[in-house]
C-alpha cells in the first residue's frame, strides 16, 4: 500500500472532507456485511458449533480490536519478558504476516536460527516474516510461525518439551486455539466503523470476552468510552516510550542511547500500520525528519526499494526505521553507521496488578478448562 493510498484510507476512516465522506459511504455496505459475518462467527464459537483446540500448556492471547496502531508487538515482547520473569518458559505463536509458505505449513525460529537467517541474507529455507524474525533475532524469543497456531505449538513442543506457556500474538480473533487469558489492547483508534469503512475488526462490545484490557493510546477518550464498563478493575493503561537506537554490527547488534540521534537530519523509513507515533518519538528527541518513505504494513523490501532508500539517504545524516523493518533491511549493503532502528518499549501503569490479574485468570480458567 503506497503512502497516497494509506492517506486515502485514513481520509475515509476519519471522514475528512467531502471526498472522505463519500468514500466512507461507498465502503459502508461492506462494513455492514463484515459486521454480520463477525457476529455469526463469534456466535458459532460461543455456542460450540465451531470448536477451539486446547493445548497441554496454558495460552495467553494478546490482541486488539483494530488493524494496527495499538503497539501490539512491543506489548507482546513486554508480556513475554514479564511472564519469563515470573518463571514461565514462554514461546510466542505468530501468524507471520508477509510470510511466503504453503497453506498449513508451520515453522519456528529461535535466536540461533534467526541469526543464521540474517547472516545468510537470501532468506534460507525457513519462512521469514518481520515480527517473528525481530522477536527472535533482536530479543531472543522462541517463535512458532504459521497461520495454524495450534499446529505451530505442537511443533514447538516437539522441539522443546520443557516449554511451559504460549503467548498467542494477535490472537483475539483467532478463536480456533483455546486460551486461558485474553489480553486486549486499545490504541489511538477509539471511534470508527468496521472494516473496510473503518479500522475495527470487531465491535467494542467484544471486550466482554477480554480478561485484561490494556489501553495504549488515546487514554482520555477510552476512559470516557469505558466509563460504564462492567468491570473497571480489568482496565489498565500504558504507553510506548522510546528506549534507544539499535544497528547491525558484525556478529550481532549494537544499542546506543537516544542522545546519539538528537539533532540529526534523518530519512524515516517504515512499513507499519501507523507511522505517526514513530515520527513523534523521533521529533521528541529533536530529530529533524527531512524525508519519509512509507510502505504498507509487513512490506517485503525489494532491490528497487533499497535503491530508492539509498538515493534519498544520501541527503541526510542517518536512515531511521523500526526494529521490524531493520531485520528486513539489513540484508542490503548500507553504509556503516547509516541505518538505525528506534527501539521502543511498553511502559505499563500498575504493572504488578496487571500481572497478578493475568496469573489469577491463568489458574482460574485453566481449572475450568480441565473440568
Amino acid at each position: 500500500m503506497t503512502g497516497s493510498l494509506i492517506s486515502w484510507v485514513h481520509r475515509a476512516w476519519s471522514r475528512r472532507g467531502m471526498s472522505g465522506k463519500l468514500l466512507w459511504l461507498g465502503l459502508l455496505p461492506g462494513a455492514l456485511v463484515f459486521r454480520g459475518v463477525v457476529w455469526l462467527r463469534n456466535g458459532l464459537f460461543d455456542v460450540g458449533w465451531l470448536k477451539s483446540s486446547r493445548l497441554s500448556r496454558p495460552v495467553v492471547s494478546i490482541g486488539n480490536l483494530t488493524v494496527g496502531g495499538t503497539g501490539k508487538t512491543p506489548s507482546a515482547l513486554w508480556l513475554a519478558e514479564k511472564l519469563g520473569d515470573l518463571g514461565h518458559r514462554v514461546a510466542i505463536l505468530s501468524r507471520g504476516y508477509g510470510v511466503r509458505e504453503q497453506e498449513g505449513d508451520t515453522a519456528w525460529l529461535d535466536l540461533e536460527r534467526a541469526k543464521n537467517l540474517l547472516d545468510a541474507r537470501d532468506g534460507g529455507s525457513v519462512p521469514c516474516a518481520d515480527e517473528p524474525l525481530m522477536m527472535s533475532a533482536l530479543y531472543g524469543h522462541t517463535v512458532g510461525v504459521g497461520p495454524q497456531r495450534y499446529a505451530s505449538a505442537l511443533r514447538l513442543l516437539e522441539y522443546d518439551a520443557t516449554l511451559g506457556m504460549f503467548l498467542l500474538d494477535d490472537g483475539f480473533q483467532h478463536r480456533q486455539l483455546a486460551r486461558e487469558v485474553d489480553v486486549v489492547l486499545l490504541g489511538s483508534d477509539c471511534q470508527g466503523s468496521m472494516l473496510p469503512a473503518g479500522p475495527f475488526r470487531e465491535p467494542v462490545r467484544a471486550l466482554e470476552r477480554a480478561d485484561v484490557i490494556l489501553v495504549t493510546a488515546a487514554h482520555d477518550q477510552w476512559k470516557r468510552r469505558l466509563a460504564g464498563y462492567d468491570d473497571p478493575s480489568k482496565v489498565f493503561f500504558g504507553q510506548l516510550e522510546p528506549k534507544g537506537i539499535v544497528t547491525r554490527v558484525p556478529g550481532g547488534w549494537r544499542e546506543m542511547p537516544l542522545s546519539a540521534i538528537s539533532g540529526a537530519k534523518v530519512l524515516a523509513v517504515s512499513a507499519i500500520a501507523n507511522p505517526e507515533p514513530f515520527y513523534r518519538m523521533l521529533q521528541d528527541w529533536e530529530v529533524e525528519i527531512v524525508d519519509t518513505l512509507e510502505f504498507r504494513d509487513h512490506h517485503s523490501y525489494t532491490n528497487e526499494d533499497w535503491h530508492e532508500i539509498s538515493r534519498r539517504g544520501h541527503r541526510v545524516e542517518k536512515i531511521m526505521t523500526t526494529e521490524k523493518d531493520l531485520v528486513k533491511l539489513v540484508r542490503y549493503p548500507f553504509a556503516a553507521e547509516s541505518l538505525f532502528a528506534l527501539r521502543v518499549e511498553m511502559v505499563v501503569e500498575n504493572e504488578a496488578a496487571l500481572l497478578n490479574r493475568i496469573s489469577g485468570s491463568l489458574f482460574s480458567n485453566a481449572s475450568q478448562g480441565a473440568d
